[in-house]
């Protein structure tokens, strides 16, 4: 019986030992993962402290390098701002205060006027520009009209154009002068074939004076060729005695 207790007891205090060291190692091994998870918690900490921390700083620099680029771009005083220039290269083709001059354009009115130096006769009519006009300056419009006047035609020459010049210029309106020398008409009236009739014009050998009703094929081989050519009349007189003997 005293051996029976006696291992009862040895066995319980066995038990005993065995639960204290039991509890022993899970009171370590739980003080050991709380340390742990307060080291994990410590070092997400810290991670989460040094991500702040290099925001702050790349903040902080990025800051510093506007600021100095804004005080880069601080005019000194005195000195103008640079501006931009919208029209870029062909802005800098112009000179400034450069105008482009004014050229003559489709819708451009010419005037033109006629003056008579010796019968003061004046008269004026509206015209539209020819092709050689467009896109004329002043300059090459004057210098165009000198040039018609030296190539004169010679029904603007028997007429006794002398001038023929610019008055005014503008891209809307431009007045022209030409101006006759009657002393200068060396005849009247040109007497031709048209059509095989005898017909009469004024000395522009473009308005018709009369017609005459007279048939060319009527007249004399010589009188035909001379109607060929073109008669110049000086005077009314001597045209009335030219149709009269083509009638005889």
């Amino acid at each position: 019986m005293k051996r029976v207790i006696r291992y009862s007891s040895f066995v319980l205090a066995l038990g005993i030992m065995f639960s204290a060291c039991y509890y022993m190692s899970y009171r370590s091994a739980l003080g050991k993962l709380r340390r742990m998870e307060s080291r994990q918690d410590m070092d997400a900490l810290f991670d989460e402290q040094m991500k702040l921390a290099e925001r702050m700083f790349r903040n902080l620099t990025g800051r510093m390098e506007e600021e100095k680029k804004e005080e880069g771009n601080i005019p000194v005083q005195g000195q103008a701002t640079p501006t931009p220039d919208p029209l870029g290269e062909e802005a800098d083709a112009v000179a400034a205060g450069q105008i482009a001059p004014e050229r003559v354009l489709t819708t451009t009115k010419i005037i033109a006027e006629t003056y008579d130096s010796v019968t003061g006769k004046f008269s004026t009519r509206e015209t539209m520009p020819d092709s050689a006009m467009i896109g004329m300056t002043r300059e090459e419009l004057s210098d165009y009209l000198a040039q018609e006047l030296v190539n004169m035609p010679d029904s603007e020459r028997d007429q006794g154009l002398i001038l023929n010049e610019l008055i005014t210029f503008s891209r809307d309106r431009i007045i022209v002068r030409k101006t006759y020398d009657s002393n200068r008409i060396d005849f009247l009236y040109y007497v031709a074939v048209k059509n095989g009739e005898v017909v009469v014009y004024h000395n522009d050998r473009i308005t018709v004076y009369e017609y005459t009703g007279i048939s060319a094929l009527s007249l004399a081989e010589e009188e035909r060729l001379a109607l060929l050519s073109g008669i110049r009349v000086k005077t009314q007189e001597e045209l009335f005695s030219l149709l009269e003997s083509y009638s005889s």
